[in-house]
């Protein structure tokens, strides 16, 4: 099997939503649903929290770079959460985290970030599929 390293263009072109998204909060302007910042990951998309995206990229960080610094996320992830406002200082900290992301994976193996990607999507529809069996 051809193991080919992913570019940074493909990385790039990859976050561009997330990247969107921070330049977004960034600029003061966000879309809320019931108190919730949401976005459009991709333009055929629903709504999604921004605190569940940010949450979903971190698991994946953790899963593929193990050793990678999320807390300047994982701040965002739990302001976001809780309805409070962010500082310019706290979205520029985590563009800095998403950026410093973006240098890491760049080369890591294809297969290995697909096989990353599946596995938390899957997660994330157990997850689903347990809030509705509990409902």
């Amino acid at each position: 099997m051809c193991r080919r390293p992913v570019t940074r263009r493909q990385i790039r072109a990859w976050l561009a939503p997330m990247r969107a998204c921070f330049a977004q909060m960034r600029s003061g302007e966000v879309d809320a649903i019931r108190g919730y910042a949401v976005t459009r990951l991709h333009h055929k998309d629903d709504y999604a929290r921004i605190d569940f995206c940010i949450a979903g990229f971190r698991a994946l960080i953790d899963r593929l770079l193990p050793g990678f610094d999320c807390a300047s996320l994982e701040r965002l992830e739990r302001r976001l959460a809780a309805g409070a406002p962010l500082t310019v200082a706290e979205v520029d900290a985590g563009f800095a985290c998403l950026a410093a992301a973006e240098d890491a994976l760049t080369g890591i193996d294809r297969a290995r970030l697909k096989g990353a990607v599946l596995i938390e999507q899957i997660s994330i529809e157990l997850d689903a599929l347990r809030l509705k069996e509990a409902a």
